[in-house]
């Protein structure tokens, strides 16, 4: 792998590394891809489109530049957008850092853009076996990538949706996804948190532990400001879009989304801690994730119900930590068990609700009681 090209995003506030490398270091540096597309993306394993790409891939051909972000780089000491510009200083940062990018860690890796690509490169050299020629001049081609250097969640968030918002080629929830390996990382800080992956099959035994596809739903929940993520809609999913990106926009120091989203996270950890003993399941519920996410979200781009939406999360979580009966989670079970399956999609019903019923809190701030909370918002759903 060689660094060709250092340069800095100023709008994202982020370090990008141009190289060239070959096929081997590639795919030895995002091993495990495949594992983490299990929650993320399918993989395209039949299309013709990608057994073409195979042949070619076969063939010689060029693929476009792919896109990492890699995370526990240690930038070297006085690099800044001013020296970067110094035609004498730039070789030793080049150099610095691509003696750390040859190492890079699969755990420390996430495909930003290329998921389809990597694994068509990953099945071609699984076609090879058996060829030890024709599979070492394989590996020995070269690729060009993009390494996005340590570069915040929601900055890389940003840059995909905008990239992305003209024409479509993922769903906000893939796109979303495709980050959640990040997002994991990010999390892992709070305290009283452990993050399950589908892949772990680990059944939750005690509270503070959340599933990760479950967060990133979660995520994006807040970021769109509503509890339905399956977008099918084109119109829909494109103000969804821009929608997204000027939240992320708006905030790229970083701190506003990271910080916020992790609160929240932190709310769920505490709220989750209180209701275990009678009722271990209610925050491990996707439906009551996605329901509250969005409520919050919304209200967090609301100059009115910014302020009452944290004091009114504040003191429930007070109330609920002196008497758990007070989230009265079992009007909102009766609730929902109360529709009819045969004519309301109960899951869409239950998010809506959830919604529904911390947006009349915030309002009120929080002087309902949820109990009359839950039944506004099953008389809105």
């Amino acid at each position: 792998m060689r660094i060709i090209d250092l340069t800095i995003d100023e709008r994202i506030n982020g370090y990008c590394a141009t190289a060239v490398c070959s096929y081997e270091w590639y795919l030895a540096a995002t091993a495990g891809a495949e594992e983490n597309l299990k929650i993320q993306r399918a993989i395209i394993k039949d299309s013709k489109a990608y057994q073409t790409l195979r042949a070619d891939l076969r063939r010689g051909c060029v693929l476009p530049p792919l896109v990492l972000a890699v995370s526990h780089i240690t930038l070297p000491a006085g690099l800044s957008p001013a020296t970067l510009s110094d035609a004498a200083q730039a070789p030793g940062f080049i150099s610095a850092l691509q003696s750390q990018l040859i190492k890079t860690s699969p755990d420390d890796t996430f495909i930003i853009d290329g998921l389809q690509r990597t694994n068509a490169l990953r099945q071609t050299l699984d076609e090879l076996d058996g060829h030890p020629e024709e599979k070492a001049k394989f590996l020995a081609r070269q690729l060009r990538v993009e390494l996005w250097l340590n570069i915040a969640f929601g900055a890389v968030a940003y840059r995909m949706l905008l990239l992305n918002a003209g024409q479509k080629p993922m769903s906000i929830k893939h796109q979303v996804e495709v980050l959640s390996m990040k997002l994991k990382d990010d999390l892992a800080a709070i305290p009283g948190i452990q993050i399950l992956t589908s892949l772990s099959a680990q059944r939750r035994t005690h509270a503070g532990q959340f599933v990760l596809a479950k967060l990133a739903q979660a995520f994006q929940a807040w970021l769109q400001g509503s509890p339905h993520i399956d977008v099918k809609n084109i119109v829909m999913a494109q103000l969804l879009a821009e929608s997204a990106i000027d939240i992320l926009g708006t905030s790229l120091s970083g701190a506003a989304v990271h910080d916020d989203f992790k609160a929240l996270v932190g709310w769920f950890i505490e709220m989750d801690k209180v209701l275990w003993p009678i009722d271990s399941q209610f925050f491990a519920n996707e439906t009551v994730l996605l329901g509250i996410s969005a409520a919050v979200g919304s209200a967090q781009r609301n100059d009115t119900l910014r302020d009452r939406m944290k004091k009114s999360m504040e003191s429930l979580k007070a109330a609920t930590v002196s008497n758990p009966s007070i989230l009265a989670v079992e009007q909102f079970y009766e609730l929902r068990q109360g529709e009819d399956v045969r004519k309301v999609n109960i899951g869409e019903f239950s998010r809506e609700m959830i919604y529904r019923a911390f947006q009349e809190f915030f309002i009120s701030d929080g002087t309902k009681k949820m109990k009359e909370c839950w039944a506004f918002g099953a008389s809105q759903a």
